[in-house]
């Protein structure tokens, strides 16, 4: 009787030796999130098998469940179903909240069961088979709320499904603030990344109307469809615009991978001219793009074959790729003129998407650098192809226009500082705004049409939206830091209320809405404080304004202003007729990420970093902030500003002392890109009685000097050869002739860091001005450098 006691006990802990073995995540050994549970979860391959929760249940014991050999698994494409599962213990004295990310955003359906005591505790479904309204969180992740109560245990299992796309698995555990951070890291990457392509696009559209050249519009529409592939792999697509199945839904990824491969094979066979490479190779080009298109037709009515056409798009693509490579290398071998820069960015390409697909095969380990390998090589490429493009721009009009010959030799001079693209996005995106806005208000000067000045004035308060919201990330990092500074100069009030109510009036009448204006109390003319920020406060809320404003007006008011002894008190009203903000989350609305349909699947967009920062701006001004709002009513924000009087004397008498001030001066502009180097000269040349000259670094500049005299120098600061800071130090130095040693010198850049500014002043310039270039603020400290220095010569 002893020994069959003994054995059924043995027996028993035979069979159940799995479940008591198994490993359990406990939360007070989470000591870092996100954690992820990879190890300690187990995964069951069903192959063509459909098994319901209870059937796995019940067979646990003996299905093949085995380790998950990394943190991000890859499962390669496949239509296999797939099990995982896991055990959590709350071992804390508290309820716990947790949201789990697992699946790709494209993952077709992600179904998880939370199981306690044997019971099935709840169901969550995920997936983009799933209907928005029905997912379990409101993400554009596959992400998971799971709750467990203290003392608790549960067992967790997943079920995956695919269509034939990559299936891996991430198996993230996150806290409810380590999944803000995550989302705020993922809205700053892809920001930049989704702003590199969307600025490129735009402005290359503008380019193809004014140039009528096939490549351009091969390449716009290249660009714009790896944006649409982006975006539906991020699960941005899902997520504002099908938000449930359907014929568009789910083929959409697919069609845009094709779609992009195709745009990208027939503009690299029309940029680089393969026909005049090899007639062999552009058969073969020809041959690949019909088979990519038939792939197109398949992937449209052909719905059988999906699991084939997964691999097969990403095979063409590497096909694609290997050609294009080989037409490259063709080239060179024939002595062809193959652009450097597109070179390079079909380098990045080939690097990014190697890895990509590699890792979709499951050749490679899945880390953030493979998983994202696409994205990094294509951002790459865009922004090389997008030099490249420049290139071909400056070589068609020199041969439209032999004269402007001169102006080719300085593109491809500067092409070698490209590589700041790397290293600071902040100054590339300034860059070309600063093209945008200077040619723009040049040619806005300069033509009679009205119409083409109000197509104008588009472009130029859009790119000043775009660059204030560059601003706000920017100094998002610089609050956090707490190293936000003020400048203190003179400024035109006037000006920027007139450049805020044409921002606000342009997005307004998009949207339907009426805008209005009304002074109560008139403005001073000038005040002494920092414009920019100024402009920032009343912009952030006028745009919150108009984002949350469907139906009715936006109204700004100069509510008050009060003239003390040396300071400006004023007292502004914006008024609008939208959604208004509960009266539970004004407490809280200063707070980054914050808005009012955060959790209605953020109808609004944005940052969510508007009010948070001109609560910091408007505090860093001595002044103060309310906020009256009702809900489906509107709102009332009421701003008050500090700022200092402006000496109207000095102003007044340096700007009657403009022509004499610029009478017979020379102005040396050090600057290495041509675009730029257009847009400063669209300035000066308005400026009577000057001369000037362009240097494209600091060693050409001192050549220059040498060579003949200069009153006044306009330096970039990031250079090739010889950079802005090492041509002053040289300059002070008496490199370029004792009688430049004291020259006043303007810093023209695109860098905004307080650290830049104060290393200029600290090598010796006189002032600091950012791009984009404000022509009246350039002119303002041109005058007021030559003003002091005329002084200064006095007394000496």
């Amino acid at each position: 009787m002893k020994n069959k006691i003994v054995k059924i006990i043995i027996l028993g802990l035979i069979l159940f030796l799995p479940r008591l073995t198994s490993a359990q995540v406990k939360v007070s050994q989470i000591s870092e999130y996100p954690f992820s549970v990879f190890r300690d979860s187990k995964l069951f391959d069903a192959e063509d098998s459909i098994y319901s929760i209870q059937s796995i249940l019940s067979n646990e014991e003996i299905l093949p469940f085995n380790d998950i050999p990394n943190r991000n698994s890859n499962l390669g494409f496949t239509t296999f179903n797939y099990w995982v599962k896991f055990s959590l213990t709350n071992d804390s004295e508290e309820d716990k909240v947790f949201f789990f990310e697992t699946g790709r955003p494209i993952t077709d359906s992600v179904v998880l069961y939370q199981v306690q005591e044997g019971l099935i505790n709840q169901k969550l479904t995920n997936g983009d088979l799933v209907r928005w309204e029905d997912r379990a969180f409101d993400h554009r992740k596959t992400i998971f709320p799971l709750k467990l109560e203290a003392g608790k245990s549960a067992d967790f299992f997943i079920n995956y499904q695919s269509d034939g796309e990559v299936i891996n698995l991430p198996l993230e555990l996150n806290s409810p603030s380590s999944l803000i951070n995550s989302s705020y890291f993922d809205q700053l990457i892809y920001g930049i990344f989704y702003g590199i392509l969307l600025l490129t696009g735009i402005t290359y559209l503008f380019f193809y109307f004014g140039i009528k050249e096939k490549s351009f519009l091969l390449y716009i529409t290249y660009v714009f469809s790896v944006a649409l592939l982006h975006l539906g792999l991020d699960g941005y697509l899902y997520q504002y615009i099908f938000q449930e199945p359907g014929f568009i839904a789910d083929k959409s990824i697919l069609i845009a991978a094709v779609f992009s491969t195709l745009a990208f094979g027939r503009y690299t066979q029309v940029y680089i001219r393969i026909e005049e490479i090899s007639k062999g190779l552009n058969k073969v080009f020809t041959g690949l793009i019909i088979g990519i298109i038939a792939l197109l037709g398949c992937v449209i009515f052909i719905d059988a074959g999906r699991p084939i056409y997964y691999p097969a798009a990403n095979g063409l693509a590497l096909i694609l790729l290997l050609l294009v490579i080989t037409s490259i290398v063709v080239g060179y071998i024939k002595g062809k003129k193959i652009d450097a820069f597109f070179t390079i960015g079909i380098f990045f390409l080939t690097l990014g998407f190697v890895l990509f697909i590699l890792n979709n095969f499951s050749v490679i380990p899945n880390t953030f650098i493979t998983e994202n390998a696409s994205k990094i090589g294509t951002g790459l490429e865009i922004i090389f192809l997008s030099l490249s493009m420049a290139n071909r721009i400056s070589l068609l009009r020199s041969e439209k226009e032999k004269a402007q010959e001169e102006a080719l030799q300085q593109s491809e001079e500067s092409n070698q500082i490209k590589s700041y693209f790397l290293s600071n996005m902040s100054h590339e995106l300034r860059t070309p705004l600063n093209a945008i806005l200077g040619l723009s208000e040049s040619i806005m000067r300069d033509l009679p049409d009205e119409k083409v000045k109000e197509n104008l004035e588009v472009i130029k308060y859009s790119s000043l939206s775009l660059l204030s919201s560059i601003d706000d990330i920017l100094d998002y990092s610089k609050i956090e830091k707490n190293e936000l500074n003020l400048e203190s100069r003179p400024f035109s009030v006037h000006k920027v209320i007139h450049e805020l109510k044409a921002i606000t009036y342009q997005q307004a009448r998009d949207k339907g809405l009426q805008f209005a204006y009304e002074e109560k109390a008139i403005l001073p003319e000038r005040a002494i404080g920092d414009a920019t920020r100024f402009r920032q406060i009343l912009g952030n809320v006028l745009n919150n304004a108009v984002k949350f404003t469907n139906e009715g007006s936006i109204k700004l008011e100069v509510l008050d202003y009060e003239d003390k002894k040396d300071k400006h008190l004023l007292t502004f009203s914006i008024k609008d007729t939208g959604a208004g903000i509960k009266k539970a989350k004004l407490d809280r609305i200063y707070e980054s990420f914050i808005q009012e349909q955060i959790d209605d699947k953020r109808k609004f967009g944005g940052f969510g970093l508007g009010l948070c920062i001109v609560k910091a701006l408007v505090e860093l001004h001595h002044g103060k902030i309310q906020i009256q709002s009702e809900v489906n009513k509107g709102t009332e924000v009421i701003i008050k500003l500090e700022f200092e009087k402006a000496a109207k004397e000095t102003n007044e008498l340096i700007l009657a002392e403009k022509n004499n001030l610029l009478k017979g001066k020379r102005i040396l502009v050090v600057e290495d890109n041509p675009v730029n180097q257009l847009v400063i000269k669209s300035i000066l040349k308005k400026w009577e009685g000057i001369s000037y000259d362009f240097a494209n670094h600091g060693l050409e500049a001192l050549d220059k000097l040498q060579a003949q005299p200069c009153d006044l120098i306009l330096m970039d600061l990031q250079m090739p050869e010889m950079d802005g800071y090492e041509a002053t130090q040289a300059i002070r130095a008496g490199q370029a002739g004792s009688h430049h040693q004291n020259i006043p010198i303007i810093a023209v850049t695109a860098d905004t860091t307080e650290r830049s500014k104060a290393k200029a002043i600290s090598v010796g310039m006189d002032e600091y001005l950012t791009k984009p270039v404000d022509r009246d603020l350039l002119l303002e400290k041109v005058l007021g450098t030559l003003y002091l220095e005329k002084v200064k010569l006095k007394f000496d």
